[in-house]
């Protein structure tokens, strides 16, 4: 176009950025410069907005942009559970119904031979022939199955893959016992490998990825500019105003990039410039990092710090411009020009070049090691605290009962316990 342009940024353009109306009717930053004559081209990320085009002409739309926010991610301390991941609520409901289920069968079933075997031992008295006849098997191993809190544990045993000190009689029970040991491998199997998984992954990541999840988490929301706090609350979804009622005004991206780090502040801008914010304050903490490590710093300490995350879902998909005098004679052979270095793919190679080095510093996806740590084994100490409760509080459960209950029994005798314990047993 016969011309070399002078590239120049307007004074406090980190502040201003594109500017507002002043009191005295001015206006600052980009804006500031195209209604006061000193600029004839405006470029910055010009959205194709109304305020925009009442201010100035806009080209035709060379690229779109995603405005989004930049929020804070946490991680998610569930160490203390490693124990139950492997199966959600529904599985453990299925586990705990079929030991139930299954040591009930196994008791009953054990009564139903010590029974029988009474049975055949009153007809043997009572009948002077066929004695070899009726004379059945010895109970063996029925004993475990003899009381239902017995039967229960054993079950559970099982469960355990800890095998039964005696193979009780009964073909049902062994048969029983059988098809109940195959159904305790796959499960153990599959409970093993979902705990390997778990063990070796590293912990997930809660992060906020579209505006229900931004409204519900009650963080404050700001970014830059009276327009774009407007642009919220003029807009027809119900999450959106919420957002614009609470919209703060601020100026500084560094501080907005500190407040999202403490995990109380949510940033609006382009997902270009806040990837470029989110590596600048990862850059900056790995340097303090090293510093405080070189040098035993104390002064600063950024631990606690959450690390941010740009919001998947776009909040708009807004089309950039380059901004022009009120009819000004440029624009109509820009827009020629721009058509086709559209057409031609440079606006996207600019665009790539210009993020390149941003992206290669971008390290937010860490590499996953199978590393299994102290924090991670927080649920084995956990099961040990809450099997001494249990065992304590057992232990207590029959200490009172032998005072309360055993001793007190007319039958008792503390010289002669073996025939207590015979006549308290006797199908046993």
């Amino acid at each position: 176009m016969n011309f070399k342009p002078k590239l120049y940024q307007p004074i406090d353009s980190d502040v201003h950025k594109w500017g507002e109306m002043q009191a005295n009717g001015s206006y600052s930053g980009l804006f500031g410069e195209m209604v006061s004559g000193k600029a004839d081209v405006a470029l910055g990320n010009l959205q194709y907005t109304p305020y925009h085009l009442d201010l100035s002409d806009l080209s035709i739309p060379y690229t779109s942009q995603c405005w989004t926010f930049l929020t804070p991610e946490a991680l998610t301390d569930n160490s203390w559970k490693t124990l139950i991941l492997p199966f959600k609520l529904n599985m453990w409901i299925a586990v705990l119904l079929v030991l139930l289920v299954t040591g009930t069968i196994f008791f009953g079933l054990a009564h139903y031979y010590l029974n029988l075997i009474t049975f055949r031992e009153d007809l043997k008295d009572s009948c002077q022939v066929n004695k070899e006849k009726l004379q059945g098997e010895k109970p063996v191993g029925l004993y475990l199955f003899g009381e239902i809190t017995n039967s229960i544990l054993y079950t559970y045993g099982m469960l355990l893959v800890v095998s039964l000190p005696k193979l009780p009689t009964g073909w049902s029970i062994r048969l029983l016992t059988g098809w109940y040991w195959l159904y305790c491998i796959l499960l153990v199997v599959s409970y093993r490998a979902s705990m390997t998984a778990i063990l070796a992954n590293p912990a997930p990541r809660v992060t906020i990825d579209n505006l229900n999840e931004l409204v519900d988490s009650k963080l404050k929301c700001g970014g830059w500019g009276s327009e774009t706090k407007k642009f919220f609350q003029q807009s027809l979804d119900e999450k959106g105003q919420k957002i614009g009622d609470n919209f703060e005004h601020i100026n500084d991206p560094n501080e907005a990039a500190t407040r999202i780090a403490r995990g109380v502040f949510a940033y609006y801008d382009s997902s270009d410039f806040l990837k470029y914010l989110s590596v600048k304050r990862k850059q900056a903490k790995t340097m303090i990092d090293v510093a405080n490590f070189t040098m035993n710093s104390t002064e600063v300490d950024s631990q606690g710090e959450r690390n941010l995350h740009i919001m998947s879902d776009c909040v708009v998909n807004a089309p950039i411009s380059i901004g022009f005098h009120k009819n000004s004679p440029l624009k109509p052979l820009v827009d020629i020009y721009l058509k086709q270095i559209i057409e031609v793919g440079l606006i996207e190679k600019w665009q790539n070049d210009a993020m390149y080095k941003i992206r290669t510093l971008d390290t937010s996806e860490e590499e996953i090691k199978a590393l299994i740590n102290l924090k991670k084994m927080y649920c084995a100490f956990i099961a040990l605290a809450i099997g001494y409760t249990i065992s304590t509080l057992c232990l207590l459960g029959e200490y009172a009962h032998w005072n309360l209950v055993v001793k007190r029994d007319p039958t008792f005798d503390k010289y002669n316990l073996d025939e207590y314990f015979k006549s308290k047993n006797k199908k046993l």
